[in-house]
This record gives C-alpha cells, sequence and structure tokens, in this order.
C-alpha cells in the first residue's frame, strides 16, 4: 500500500486550514465556529486535488477549484453575499501564497521550485512550515483585532457590484496563469498586488459602513 496519498491528504489539509483560518481573521470572523463544515469541504478539495495533479497533469486547476469550493462553504454555510464570499476567499487565499512563495524562499533559497516539489520530503516540509505559520498569523490577528469588520449585508455602490465581480472573474483567470507559469517572484508579485486590491475595498466598505 502506497502512503503518498495519505501524506498528500495530511499535509494538504494543514494548507487547507491556514487558509480557511486567514480568510476568517482578516475579516474578523472566529474561524473555530465553522471549522467542522471547512474540514469536510477541505478533504473535498484533497481528493479532487490528488486527482488532478497525480492522474489528470492539471495542477494548475487546483487552486482555482479550490477557491470556488470555499466560496460555495462561505455563501451556503454562512450565508454571505456571493460577491464577499469572492473577495473573503480570494483575500485569505492569496495572503497564503504569499506566505508560502516567501517561506520557500527562506527554506530552499538554493533550490527551484521543481526540484523541492520532485522531493517528497521538501515538499511537506514546505507545506507544514507555511500551513503552521498561515495558522499562527491568522491566530495573531483574531487575537488582537487586527483585520476589517465588514457588513457584510451591506455590498454594493451603484454598479459597483458589476466592476467587483468582473475584477473577481479576472483575477481568478489570471490566477490560473500565474499558478501554469509556476514562478515564485512572479507569484509573490502578483498575488501582493491582488491581496491588496482586496483589503482597499473591504477597508473602503468598513469606513463606508461606519
Amino acid at each position: 500500500m502506497s502512503w503518498e496519498p495519505v501524506g498528500f491528504i495530511f499535509f494538504s489539509t494543514i494548507e487547507g486550514v491556514a487558509v480557511f483560518s486567514l480568510m476568517m481573521s482578516i475579516y474578523r470572523m472566529k474561524a473555530t465556529e465553522f471549522i467542522w463544515y471547512a474540514l469536510f469541504v477541505i478533504l473535498l478539495m484533497n481528493l479532487q486535488s490528488f486527482v488532478l495533479r497525480e492522474e489528470l497533469s492539471l495542477a494548475f486547476l487546483v487552486p482555482i477549484i479550490n477557491m470556488l469550493l470555499f466560496i460555495f462553504l462561505l455563501t451556503t454555510v454562512m450565508r454571505i453575499s456571493l460577491v464577499w464570499s469572492s473577495i473573503i476567499t480570494i483575500s485569505g487565499y492569496f495572503a497564503f501564497v504569499v506566505i508560502q512563495s516567501l517561506t520557500f524562499k527562506i527554506l530552499f533559497w538554493n533550490l527551484t521550485l521543481a526540484e523541492v516539489q520532485g522531493d517528497v520530503v521538501k515538499g511537506y516540509m514546505l507545506q507544514s512550515t507555511s500551513g503552521l505559520f498561515g495558522i499562527l498569523l491568522a491566530w495573531l490577528l483574531y487575537k488582537f483585532g487586527v483585520g476589517f469588520a465588514a457588513d457584510f449585508e451591506k455590498l454594493r455602490f451603484k454598479f459597483e457590484h458589476v466592476m467587483v465581480i468582473g475584477s473577481i472573474i479576472m483575477t481568478l483567470i489570471m490566477a490560473a496563469v500565474f499558478f501554469f507559469y509556476n514562478d515564485i517572484w512572479l507569484n509573490v508579485s502578483y498575488f501582493t498586488v491582488a491581496v491588496l486590491f482586496f483589503l482597499y475595498y473591504a477597508l473602503r466598505k468598513e469606513k463606508w459602513n461606519d
């Protein structure tokens, strides 16, 4: 029996919990209140991720599908509007991409991404280290109340939701392209800008609601 699927799912779960924790904490929501729902969705993510990566060689599609599943979780379980669910998901997911990319450069500064991905132990080390750091950062954000408190029922200025939905769609398309090329510094640059864009939008909405 191969233990590869077990290891893949276990360490991917650490990543998934980190992403969910960041999503929630950035917007001052308590991740533990919905953790069991999140773990179920994360398990689905990991199963489809394993198939897409190992069986179909479509790894670049995995992040996009994972984000869509998180959006589905927020809209159905937490009853958050589609646009806000997308903003929350993209903010948390892209923040984790930045964390993991920087962790990669710190741990494996003399190796390429392909070399790390080709070594199971190094890959698990990257997943677990960046995942635990993401969870710790999310816990600190929530503990000290750092984040954006938005009224998710009040979303729109006139025609603004159209612009936001268009931005979300373009962001997801561009994310697929960047994941396909798999360049670390390109990822850091793009996802940092994307996170800042959606956080700016959240801050703007927070001030408007006040």
